[in-house]
């Protein structure tokens, strides 16, 4: 396995990580303020590997704004999504959860150019992205170019699903769907949702960074095992955040084949060793580096 050199300010930039992992832990329990909130921006300030590119298209007197994403790796591909005004403090953080209309996280970013690098896996299949936010940009790139069977779009914010149903219905998108049956919905997990109707439905399922909220894995867990088909697979990508990528391990060999990977493909991998000896301040592996994790289900 290759390894990234170690930077000598190593043990400075964990303080810091654990420091910002806290913050954002507080924003998503609701016991940050605002103002905090606002300070501590620092969480995001690492955004983007580079992998997919976008163009301002239009703004929307409601200050939604369209953008054309394209990806360097794919010459060809584009699709339009409309991202919400997402703004970083408690209240907009709070809820079955909202970090999705905030922004697009590197871990979605990341998973949409696996996607797009491995679109024979998925040629008439059934994919349901889990958690997308506001764009599923993962499933929404695979509606466009897999020739899947069909590719459902969801999240467990209703404000969320109601962007990705614009998001479908753009005429741009629409014409690229082909075949493909495309739909959005709202899919939550935990004691109280309902989701009979899918049970055994997909042959993927992808989801990315949605493994942090303690209260949340096992029915997480539970959730991909009941939507999957014998055989199905699930597709994750998701950074340490402390212990909780470790946690969800634990409790999905409960009842997967699971397989974990750093270097997924040597392209992130590249980009992932350039950053994290940039000494920049940055960039965290610990909150914006992606693992690979691989469920299976095996009846």
């Amino acid at each position: 396995m290759n390894a990234c050199s170690q930077s000598p300010l190593k043990n400075d930039r964990k303080a810091k990580a654990l420091q910002r992992w806290k913050i954002l832990k507080q924003v998503l329990t609701g016991s940050a303020s605002s103002e905090t909130c606002t300070s501590e921006v620092s969480v995001r300030r690492f955004s983007s590997y580079g992998l997919l590119k976008t163009q301002h298209s239009s703004t929307e007197p409601e200050g939604n704004v369209w953008y054309q994403y394209t990806a360097p790796g794919r010459p060809g591909f584009n699709m339009s999504v409309r991202h919400l005004p997402g703004k970083l403090d408690a209240s907009t953080l709070l809820g079955f959860n909202n970090t999705g209309n905030v922004c697009v996280w590197p871990s979605e970013e990341v998973m949409t150019n696996y996607c797009l690098q491995h679109l024979e896996d998925f040629r008439d299949c059934s994919v349901c992205e889990l958690g997308g936010g506001m764009t599923c940009l993962a499933g929404l790139a695979l509606a466009i170019e897999a020739q899947a069977e069909s590719v459902v779009l969801s999240d467990g914010n209703q404000e969320s699903v109601e962007n990705l149903n614009v998001i479908l219905k753009e005429k741009e998108n629409c014409a690229k769907f082909g075949k493909t049956q495309v739909s959005s919905r709202l899919i939550c997990w935990g004691s109280d949702s309902k989701h009979e109707d899918l049970v055994g439905s997909f042959d993927f399922v992808l989801c990315a960074d949605c493994l942090f909220f303690d209260e949340g894995r096992a029915d997480l867990a539970d959730l991909i095992f009941d939507i999957l088909k014998p055989k199905g697979r699930a597709i994750l990508f998701a950074p340490h955040r402390g212990s909780t990528f470790q946690a969800f391990r634990e409790l999905a060999q409960k009842q997967f084949q699971v397989e974990v990977e750093e270097n997924y493909s040597q392209e992130v991998w590249d980009l992932h060793c350039k950053l994290k000896n940039s000494n920049s301040g940055l960039y965290d592996e610990n909150i914006h580096f992606p693992l690979l994790m691989t469920l299976t289900k095996n009846s």
